[in-house]
């Protein structure tokens, strides 16, 4: 009787859940703004999502123009606030009313597109709780991405610094220069391809690495826990420090490293003069290094 009553409460609720979340979807109407701003008069763009995805594009327009686009309940889900020389861009989950109050049903889809001019911006800092983002041909002097949940697209980007932290999503890092990029990453993929910067650092806890046709820089610094790490160079190092241990296979194809360390899991080495650094780590991941 005891699991009769227990089974009818659980159907009770999970059937006032859906009819909660198909009014939101009736109740809800179409919300878009947009709003152009001069962008010296821009020292930080902030961007803050609960659950809207993000997408940067390069503008011919020399105003940085944003429009938001997706669907409203109550109050505007997003707002656009300049103060100073900040410009804020916040998107906020929006709640169903009533008993269920307290609960966002579901991913509520929008879009917030900000369009770069080509000249760049000083600072990008973006600050997602559910949400897509996507860069494609902007520049910027610092670009600060913290993600909690969605992936990352990235690719025709310049900056002196980047920043990407990501709790749970891939990163896929495309045809961009940076002078310094640090990635973290603690659930899921980071791919990079044709990358062109003088330092990068990534950390990641559990997924693989895979760096393609990068060009051979100061320094590069690779450390995972449970993930492989792939690397190829666009052109073979000249002048390169080699260092790569793991409790997996390591493995290296790469033209004129004179290895002081042929180890299956350790393997040491310079290539030319050894000026830049190679280090790459990991605990349970194979490292395969190909010119």
């Amino acid at each position: 009787m005891k699991k009769f009553i227990a089974t009818s409460i659980a159907l009770v609720v999970i059937g006032g859940i859906a009819i909660a979340f198909s009014t939101y979807k009736v109740d809800a109407k179409s919300f878009k703004k947009n709003k152009s701003y001069n962008v010296e008069n821009i020292e930080t763009l902030k961007v803050y999502t609960d659950s809207w995805d993000v997408r940067f594009k390069e503008s011919n327009s020399n105003e940085v123009t944003i429009s938001a686009e997706g669907k409203q309940k109550d109050k505007a889900p997003v707002t656009f606030q300049k103060g100073g020389e900040y410009l804020v861009i916040r998107q906020k989950a929006q709640k169903s009313s009533g008993f269920f109050g307290g609960f966002t049903f579901g991913k509520q889809g929008g879009t917030i597109y900000i369009n770069v001019p080509k000249s760049g911006m000083n600072n990008i800092e973006i600050t997602n709780k559910d949400g897509n983002i996507q860069m494609s041909k902007i520049s910027a002097d610092n670009i600060v991405v913290e993600n909690n949940y969605g992936d990352e697209k990235i690719k025709g980007v310049s900056a002196n610094t980047g920043k990407f932290a990501s709790r749970d999503g891939s990163l896929s890092l495309e045809n961009s220069s940076f002078e310094e990029l640090n990635i973290t990453s603690t659930n899921g993929d980071n791919y990079m391809k044709d990358i062109d910067s003088s330092k990068i650092k990534v950390t990641s806890k559990d997924g693989a690495v895979s760096i393609r046709d990068i060009t051979e820089g100061e320094s590069l610094v690779v450390n995972t826990i449970a993930g492989d790490i792939g690397l190829s160079y666009k052109k073979a190092p000249t002048s390169l420090t080699v260092f790569a241990k793991s409790n997996s296979d390591v493995t290296f194809d790469l033209d004129g490293l004179k290895k002081s360390n042929d180890g299956v899991k350790l393997k040491k080495g310079e290539i030319g003069e050894g000026a830049n650094k190679l280090s790459l780590s990991s605990v349970d991941g194979a490292i395969n290094v190909t010119n």
